[in-house]
Order: C-alpha cells, then sequence, then structure tokens
C-alpha cells in the first residue's frame, strides 16, 4: 500500500510539474490552431487560395477546427475545477478584454450573417475560456516558454514540408519561407517565438545564450518570409521591451544619443549626397522591391474600396467576422483583380466588423495592456510582462498591414495566457537572477 501510494504521490507531482505543464499547454495551442496548417503552402502559386476555395471557407469554415476550440474550452473549465486555493484579481486589460467580447458577442444580433457571427464568435469565446481556466494551473513563465516551444514546433513542421515537396530554397532570391501556412502567417508565428525567447533569456538568465541561439534561428526564418511588417515590427518590440526594463536615465541617455546620432548621420548624407534609402531600397524591402509601390502592395487601394463599405455601417458595422463572404469577396476580387478575403490592416477589418466602436474598444485594449504592462514590471520586475510588452507592440504595429489582432491566434492567446497568469494570484514568476535586469 506504501509503494502505491509514493507511486501515485510521484505522478501526481509530475503532473502537476512546472514541464508537464508546459509541455501540456504547448499540445493543446499547438493543437488548437493547427487546422491553419496547409502541408502543401509551398507549392501554392503567389501562396493566395483561389476564389473558390476562399468563398468555400467563408460559408461552412472548419468543423473539425470547431471541435477542437470546444475541447480547448472544456480543458479550461476542468481547470478551474480542478485548481484550488487561488483567487482571480480583475485588472483593467483583462475588463476592456471582457467589453470588447461583450461587444463583438452583441454584433450577432445586427450582423448580416449572424450564424457565421455566432459560429465564429464561439471559437474565439471557447480560445479564451480555455486560456483562462488553465491559467489557473500555471504560471507566467510556463505561457512564455509554450509559446517558444509552439513557434519551434511550427517552424519544424514547415521545413519539413518544404523539404519533402523541394520549396526549401533559401538561396533563391524570389524565395519566401511558408512552409505549412502563408507567410505572413509564418512571420507571425515566428515573430511570437522570437519576443518570447528574448524574454526566457531574461526569465532564465543561466540559459540566456540558449534562449539567444533560439532568438536567431527564429528571426533568420523571419527574414526568410520577407514579410516587412512582420520583419520591422519585431526590433520596435525589442526596442520598447528594452526602454521599458531601463532606469529613467538611461532612457534619457539614450534617446539623447540616438537624437545625436541620427543627427549626424543625416548630416553626412546631406553633405555627401547619399540617399540611404534610395541606395539600400532592395535590402530594406527584404527583396520585394518588384511587388511594392505607393500603393502599399495593393493596400492602399484595396482601403480605399473598403472605405465605401464602413461608410454604409460606421458605428457598428457587419457583425464579428461576417463581412467577408463569398458575395464580398467576389465583389472586392473584381474590383480590385486579386483574390482577397482580409483587409490587410487589423484596424480596418475590425471597423467592417464591429465599427468605429469595436475599434476603439480595441485600440485602447490594445494600448492598455502595453502601459499597464510597462508600468507594471517597473514596479514588480517581473519578466512576464516584459513579453507582453514586446507581444502587444508588436501586434499593435503589425496590425496597420495586416489582420489577425482581433481575432484567436496564436499569438494572441499567449498573449491573453501571460496577462491572465498574472492576475491569478499566487501566478508571479521571479528570475534565477533578478539582478541581470537592472
Amino acid at each position: 500500500m506504501t509503494e502505491v501510494s509514493l507511486n501515485t504521490q510521484s505522478l501526481t507531482s509530475w503532473l502537476f510539474s512546472p514541464i508537464a505543464k508546459t509541455i501540456f499547454l504547448t499540445a493543446i495551442v499547438a493543437v488548437t490552431f493547427f487546422s491553419e496548417q496547409d502541408m502543401t503552402m509551398s507549392l501554392t502559386e503567389n501562396f493566395v487560395a483561389d476564389i473558390e476555395d476562399q468563398e468555400s471557407w467563408a460559408e461552412g469554415g472548419n468543423s473539425l477546427r470547431r471541435i477542437v476550440f470546444l475541447g480547448c474550452a472544456a480543458v479550461g473549465m476542468f481547470s478551474l475545477l480542478l485548481a484550488r486555493g487561488k483567487t482571480f484579481r480583475l485588472n483593467p486589460p483583462i475588463a476592456l478584454i471582457a467589453i470588447y467580447l461583450l461587444w463583438a458577442g452583441a454584433s450577432a444580433t445586427w450582423s448580416i450573417d449572424p450564424g457565421t457571427t455566432v459560429r465564429r464568435y464561439s471559437l474565439v469565446l471557447c480560445c479564451a475560456i480555455g486560456c483562462f481556466g488553465f491559467c489557473k494551473l500555471i504560471d507566467v513563465k510556463d505561457a512564455v516558454f509554450a509559446a517558444v516551444l509552439v513557434s519551434l514546433g511550427y517552424l519544424a513542421l514547415g521545413i519539413v514540408a518544404e523539404v519533402v515537396f523541394g520549396t526549401f530554397r533559401p538561396h533563391l532570391g524570389d524565395y519566401r519561407f511558408a512552409g505549412s501556412m502563408h507567410p505572413n502567417i509564418q512571420a507571425a508565428n515566428l515573430a511570437m517565438g522570437s519576443i518570447a525567447a528574448y524574454t526566457m533569456a531574461r526569465v532564465k538568465p543561466k540559459f540566456k545564450l540558449v534562449f539567444y541561439g533560439i532568438f536567431g534561428l527564429l528571426f533568420l526564418f523571419l527574414l526568410l518570409t520577407k514579410c516587412r511588417s512582420a520583419t520591422a515590427a519585431v526590433p520596435v518590440s525589442l526596442g520598447l521591451i528594452w526602454v521599458a526594463s531601463q532606469p529613467v536615465r538611461n532612457i534619457v541617455l539614450g534617446l539623447f544619443a540616438g537624437f545625436w546620432i541620427v543627427s549626424f548621420a543625416c548630416l553626412i548624407c546631406l553633405v555627401s549626397d547619399y540617399n540611404p534609402i534610395a541606395e539600400n531600397s532592395e535590402v530594406l524591402l527584404l527583396g520585394r522591391g518588384e511587388e511594392t509601390g505607393s500603393s502599399l502592395t495593393g493596400r492602399l487601394p484595396l482601403w480605399q474600396d473598403l472605405s465605401e463599405y464602413i461608410s454604409v455601417r460606421p458605428w457598428k458595422g457587419y457583425g464579428f467576422k461576417a463581412f467577408w463572404n463569398p458575395r464580398h469577396i467576389s465583389d472586392i476580387a473584381l474590383s480590385q483583380e486579386w483574390v482577397i478575403s482580409e483587409a490587410h490592416s487589423s484596424y480596418v477589418d475590425t471597423t467592417l466588423q464591429l465599427g468605429i466602436v469595436g475599434t476603439l474598444l480595441m485600440s485602447m485594449t490594445a494600448g492598455t495592456i502595453f502601459f499597464y504592462s510597462a508600468i507594471t514590471y517597473r514596479k514588480t520586475k517581473q519578466p512576464g510582462y516584459l513579453f507582453l510588452v514586446g507581444g502587444i507592440a508588436f501586434c499593435i504595429v503589425r496590425g496597420f498591414t495586416e489582420s489577425g489582432l482581433n481575432g484567436a491566434s496564436p499569438i494572441t492567446a499567449f498573449l491573453f495566457l501571460a496577462l491572465t497568469a498574472h492576475s491569478w494570484i499566487g501566478n508571479k514568476i521571479s528570475t534565477d537572477n533578478e539582478h541581470t535586469l537592472q
């Protein structure tokens, strides 16, 4: 009996150990969003599905994906019942997220397609419930480390897919790494992992060389996606993480030094009649200069076209995830002369779905998460808040030219996980050496 009791206790201890919880969380998120994977993506011309496929997606969605999201919600509910002794503390960002979700749910009452709105809203709600509940069992560092593992897992899957189909050709000038998803989505996945790995180097200074190595690997493949918005947003995010972690004196000195360095460089360029932007445009555009003009790769004409739809329903929009129906996809594809099923801007997409009110709520939520996390980090020195600072900064910057901020995705899920884990009293992380953060 004693041996059985010891074995049961050992098994229970392992199941609730940090590494086991991290592995389980990694598996949940990876499986939940696995439906976004397309192993043949690298074979698709220009990585764009034809109009029939996009219209079919708009009509029906993915039944398996709905089942997986329901399973995610079930795990969250079970975690709420299983975990004991922790109290939830509401903070301003989570309160705003709740208000945004309520507005999105209410949009079913005025949606042009209530069925689609309810169906897709339920997926976001299931994801939120799953994250909220499971956070009662984990620490913030578990969520950040899981973000690294999911990013590495999707990267490995993508490399295998391209090697199998013979499309892994990084030596070619027009190559874009896609793997098992569109390069722009892959870029967001790699950026999430990069920011998480950079944060983990601060959480676990003893292993910082390992995490910096992972950061370098993920950022290298991010460059290979040639996604300009995500690639540019990562340095901005890391810069803001640095600012948030520095004393005020260092920030002021850094700003003055940066100002004089930039001013001196501009003076040299003027005297020498050298235009660094024109001379290095191909590098700055990641080798995609032929696709770029004053129209931001077709985005400005698209946004101009979509503004006419916004003017019809400016305040409440067409309903959560309801605008991109087969008719609108067909009409806009005919008008723009390319197949499109998103606005290529989180802010434009949200205005189409939830109106100006919804966009204001989303923007306020993102801004509040950023400032709340930065201020709270300076008070507590908990590195998990740096992941929130960098992650939400990435989403804000990338959101200007890419969609995704207003829905469920791996990066928004991990941000919500980290934010919620901080809100369960007792889920606080410390570093191996807090003095490294000073």
